[in-house]
């Protein structure tokens, strides 16, 4: 597919997923905080509540982590720029770009700037 490009993720939407992701990491770690009287209510559930303290103050540092990322890469940043695809060398100084015109004939040559007239 000749001259299409990526599609681009508008910024207000990874930011706002990234808060999300933020919100319920601190949810999380406020889980990780309840008392005990809370954590034995919280055992006689099933699902989410019933993990321990010490495990939703984990999982809510790694969803921090995660949200952090997700702003990071928002504002530009890659962490795998150097993993995938080909090497790029910087350009020589000096060396013409592959964009500008090709250089004109010395003004001491005989022959003509025109081209030859279609016979």
């Amino acid at each position: 597919m000749v001259g299409m490009e990526g599609m681009r993720v508008p910024v207000w939407l990874t930011l706002g997923v990234a808060l999300l992701v933020c919100l319920f990491g601190a949810y999380r770690i406020r889980l990780g905080f309840r008392s005990d009287a809370e954590d034995q209510r919280a055992r006689e559930k099933k699902g989410m509540y019933a993990m321990g303290r010490r495990t939703h103050f984990l999982i809510g540092v790694v969803y921090l982590l995660l949200g952090g990322a997700l702003v990071a890469t928002s504002f530009g940043w890659n962490p795998f720029a150097g993993a995938f695809g080909p090497s790029t060398e910087a350009p020589r100084k000096g060396a013409p770009a592959a964009n500008d015109p090709a250089p004109s004939k010395a003004a001491g040559s005989t022959e003509s700037a025109q081209p030859a007239p279609p016979k």
